[in-house]
């Protein structure tokens, strides 16, 4: 073998012995690579280029060797002096220029190859396990859309294994409806040449059954010609996704705020709520228009609505949420009140404005009422001509007002916080007031008569009015009310006074009215005795009569409580036994039988009912029966909410025929005609089985000078 292949090669090149492996002779190329000093070449052989666990390799190449022929090895593993591995293929031949049993060997450092093909296989690796394992399914299709790749991701999304679908076409799937036209008119638009990248979504059916939402992007290969050689298609399974946008959607169109979605100031996307704030008819009016195109030129704080929308829209994309109140304005020009959100909303590659819009119309109504209220309820409770306060819960002062502190001569200052009750209620006071939040407030408010103290010392009698404040059924607070009534109420004592006084004369008058009217009865029974004329006496009874009955009414009067009403059960008794005692003795056969229930009836009504019945009676006695015959009269009082009848029957013989009042002119008869209108009632009359009288007449309270006075001084009481 040619010298100079061994001195000139740019390859390590050596010469070993066969049988020891010792290294003879090695060119320069080999020093400088395997970094050995050439002092060393009688200690080397062929192990020291070695790793340790690649010895068994070498043996087995030496034990392979044909010792006459040249040999080649596969990649092998060799180390330098200092460690460092490389990898090299060597190829040997015999050799016998001066040696008998020596072989060149010729070394090639394949390290850089070994370490490519390493990073491809690893490469290699790497994608295989993303193809198997990615979300994305990968499918392979020859240039008729015949399937020669199936992933196991494929295998997961549709549930069609690789035996089921290679060398099938699309048509092998069961699509959703007419999705199956979406592929073939992707397909034909990349067999057409016109494009080598499609983009579309499909649904179709899992092998199991259920329905799967599908992304699907395929890419074709094509030769120098142009011609179709494979197409790759990657699956993504987007069901949920496609789910979530439903409820999204949903979510998006009932919700109770507007939402809308900017690319830059232009309104791209909006819900239905966003139509309804803005007043218009369609999502058609909104879109590709600004949120200043439903503006007024100003803002309520007078900063220019489009210099300020553009300054909130420009932060919320730099990425700073943004919460602001606005108002906006109709088609129409009339303003709407709202609250706005504005966050950054970045999908894929793009950025946008999603904004939420909520309505303050009503918000802003009920604020602007509550704030009324609240300014009605300050000047009510400053400017009140009561003198008012509010306490905690603790019953410490929060508030008075100003005609507090001219009653009491406190400033608010040096009430405040302090306890009220500490201030200004006496130490001999011991009249017990509820405090906040004690039971007595259970009604809501309580109101009582007390007594309380300036800051200098005077007593107040008051009337205190005490209101709590629930919220949630939790004491927050309470008021109090104090009504001056120190005047009052030494009026009150005068007119008590006034009242006991006048009670007494009005004893008195009636006492002595009727004493004079028993008199008066007693002399018109003197002057009856005396005369002798029977029509005479008789008419002198009949005016004793009358007389008595009112005095019976005067009686009752002054020996009653209030002077007003009177109790016609107890009038009707003594009455009776009136009569029974003027009438001569031949009428004592005759029983009376009253019903009075529980008729009461003031002065007015009371004297000319009192006449009225005493008639009825009378007229009874002498007109119902025959000398000595027994019989009886009834007396029926009764009343209800709107009349009181008066009824007077005999059971005796009963009037004459074609009876009438207007025709009977008796002073008798006079009298109950005259008395029944003075009530403002009516008269009825009948005789059946007897007599019956009746008068009825409203019930009410009858004027006059008598009623007025005697209710005037009730009500004083």
């Amino acid at each position: 073998m040619d010298r100079s292949l061994f001195d000139l090669n740019p390859n390590p090149v050596l010469i070993y012995d066969k049988d020891s492996l010792n290294i003879l002779e090695a060119n320069e190329v080999f020093w400088e690579k395997y970094g050995f000093q050439k002092d060393k070449l009688k200690s080397l052989n062929l192990y020291d280029l070695r790793p340790k666990d690649t010895y068994e390799e070498l043996d087995q190449v030496i034990k392979n060797r044909e010792d006459n022929e040249s040999n080649h090895t596969g990649v092998a593993r060799h180390q330098t002096k200092d460690g460092d591995q490389i990898y090299v293929m060597v190829s040997s031949h015999p050799y016998k220029n001066g040696y008998k049993n020596a072989r060149m060997a010729f070394i090639h450092d394949v390290t850089e190859r070994v370490e490519a093909e390493k990073k491809a296989k690893r490469a290699f690796d790497e994608l295989n396990h993303h193809v198997n394992h990615s979300p994305l399914a990968m499918i392979k299709w020859d240039a008729d859309f015949k399937v020669i790749e199936w992933s196991e991701r494929a295998k997961e999304i549709t549930g069609y294994t690789k035996g089921m679908v290679q060398g099938h076409s699309p048509e092998v799937f069961d699509f959703y409806e007419d999705d199956l036209q979406v592929v073939k008119k992707n397909m034909d638009y990349l067999i057409s040449g016109k494009g080598d990248k499609t983009h579309f979504e499909v649904k179709m059916y899992h092998h199991d059954g259920h329905l799967v939402d599908l992304s699907i992007h395929t890419s074709v290969m094509r030769n120098d010609n142009g011609d179709l050689i494979s197409i790759l298609t990657f699956i993504e399974d987007v069901t949920n996704e496609k789910q979530a946008e439903v409820r999204y959607q949903r979510l998006f169109e009932n919700a109770n705020d507007g939402i809308f979605i900017m690319d830059g100031d232009k309104f791209i996307e909006c819900n239905s709520q966003v139509v309804n704030i803005f007043g218009l008819d369609s999502k058609e009016q909104i879109l590709d228009k600004s949120p200043i195109d439903f503006s007024p030129e100003s803002q309520p704080d007078g900063q220019k609505s489009g210099v300020k929308a553009r300054n909130k829209i420009q932060k919320a994309l730099e990425g700073t949420p943004q919460v602001f109140e606005w108002q906006h304005q109709t088609l129409t020009g009339k303003p709407v009140d709202v609250e706005v959100s504005l966050n950054r909303l970045q999908l894929v590659e793009d950025v946008y404005v999603q904004a939420i819009v909520r309505d303050l119309t009503e918000q802003k109504k009920a604020q602007e009422k509550l704030r009324k209220s609240e300014e009605l309820f300050r000047k009510l409770f400053l400017k009140a001509p009561g003198a008012m306060v509010m306490i905690d819960t603790e019953n410490r002062v929060q508030k008075v007002n100003k005609s507090f502190e001219e009653l009491f001569g406190y400033t608010e200052r040096e009430l405040l916080n302090k306890d009220i009750d500490k201030i200004i209620v006496g130490e001999e006071d011991n009249q017990i007031v509820p405090r906040m939040p004690d039971n007595g407030f259970e009604e809501d408010k309580f109101y009582t008569d007390i007594i309380r103290y300036t800051k200098q010392g005077e007593k107040l009698n008051l009337l205190l009015g005490a209101i709590p404040v629930y919220l949630d059924d939790n004491p927050i607070a309470g008021f109090g009310i104090y009504v001056d009534i120190t005047e009052q109420k030494k009026y009150q004592e005068q007119l008590k006074q006034s009242v006991k006084e006048k009670q007494v004369l009005l004893e008195e008058i009636h006492h002595r009215v009727k004493n004079n009217l028993a008199i008066i009865s007693g002399m018109l029974q003197l002057q009856a005795f005396e005369a002798e004329n029977e029509e005479i006496r008789n008419a002198l009874n009949d005016g004793q009569l009358r007389i008595q009955s009112i005095g019976i009414v005067h009686e009752l009067l002054y020996q009653s409580e209030n002077f007003i009403d009177i109790s016609f059960e107890e009038y009707i008794s003594k009455l009776i036994d009136t009569i029974k005692n003027t009438l001569p003795f031949n009428y004592q056969h005759i029983d009376v039988v009253a019903d009075t229930g529980d008729v009461l009836l003031d002065i007015n009504q009371a004297i000319p009912s009192a006449i009225l019945i005493n008639e009825l009676i009378t007229n009874a006695y002498k007109h119902a029966f025959d000398d000595n015959e027994a019989g009886t009269i009834e007396i029926l009082l009764s009343r209800s909410d709107q009349e009181i009848s008066i009824i007077v029957r005999d059971d005796g013989k009963g009037l004459p025929e074609d009876f009438t009042v207007e025709d009977h002119a008796s002073i008798g008869m006079n009298l109950i005609e005259t008395l029944t209108n003075q009530l403002e009632g009516e008269l009825f009359y009948s005789s059946d089985d007897g007599t019956e009288f009746k008068v009825v007449f409203e019930n009410k309270k009858q004027t006059g000078s008598g009623s007025l006075l005697l209710a005037n001084e009730n009500g004083s009481n």
